[in-house]
């Protein structure tokens, strides 16, 4: 079940965004949206290069083969979800609506309060003193 969460989440929520782009409406300048669209996929496209790379599962919720620390790992426990939640807010900015701000605030609600709590419970089983100390010193979402 936790698998399809973030995809699942993420899917709605720039489908809805773009169905509801006609409601509150907000004068953003496209090319901010644009640098939040293109921000989200580097680091979306970094976290999961990075995970490929080390040959290890890129599905939330499978038992990992190993703890990345990493590349972007070394600054941000969840770049892809923070990615995600970018690309939300980009593609709202682009559509001049404040829609999915909200979406992306739900998004990240979801994500932080359920899904990686079970990924941090499963990488603290199969790492034990390893992931607690690596949790210790790279934040959650990079500045908290």
């Amino acid at each position: 079940m936790i698998k399809f969460i973030p995809i699942t989440s993420l899917s709605i929520s720039i489908l809805l965004t773009y169905v509801l782009k006609n409601s509150l409406k907000f004068n953003f300048d496209k090319n901010i949206g644009i640098f939040f669209t293109v921000l989200g996929a580097i680091l979306i496209i970094l976290g999961l290069f990075t995970l490929l790379i080390n040959k290890t599962t890129i599905i939330p919720g499978n038992k990992p083969k190993k703890l990345v620390k990493s590349g972007i790992f070394m600054f941000i426990r969840n770049p892809i979800y923070l990615g995600d939640i970018f690309l939300i807010i980009g593609i709202s900015m682009y559509l001049k609506t404040l829609i999915g701000f909200l979406f992306a605030i739900l998004f990240f609600f979801i994500v932080d309060k359920f899904v990686i709590p079970i990924e941090e419970k499963v990488l603290e089983i199969s790492f034990k003193d390893e992931y607690i100390q690596y949790k210790s010193k790279v934040k959650r979402w990079g500045i908290f």
